[in-house]
């Protein structure tokens, strides 16, 4: 089992796990923080650590979900990694979301970044762009 810290910007981050536990149920080990217009950087850093202290303590891989490369979150969230060893990822979505939590109890110890990419490439798939003038009727 791993632990999953998703932060974003605004509300995404809190509407995502709403989306994840609609479709799931209840997830524990899955932590949301937004990062609002007007919060200091100090502050979502404090947050952020508290989540991950938490993990630590139960000496329980954990991992971040960020929206977006290099961005405030991002860039929050690799601070902390580049302290904790702990990865982080980019492009937080619905299906890696839901990838990640429902597959996570198959994880066993093995590298969590192998893990998470592999996450990555099984959802790729379901991003598609549709023309509809090439389906048939």
């Amino acid at each position: 089992m791993i632990g999953v810290i998703l932060c974003t910007h605004s509300d995404l981050a809190d509407g995502l796990q709403h989306a994840v536990e609609m479709i799931a149920g209840k997830q524990e080990h899955f932590d949301s923080i937004c990062f609002y217009n007007g919060d200091s950087l100090e502050g979502l850093e404090k947050r952020l650590k508290a989540v991950a202290a938490v993990y630590e303590a139960k000496k329980m891989p954990y991992c971040f979900i960020v929206d977006l490369y290099a961005a405030t979150p991002f860039n929050t969230a690799l601070k902390i990694a580049l302290e904790s060893g702990a990865p982080v990822m980019s492009g937080a979505n619905l299906p890696l979301l839901l990838d990640l939590l429902l597959s996570r109890e198959a994880y066993e110890q093995q590298d969590l970044q192998e893990f998470l990419c592999s996450s990555m490439e099984r959802v790729q798939e379901s991003m598609q762009v549709i023309d509809p003038n090439q389906l048939s009727a």
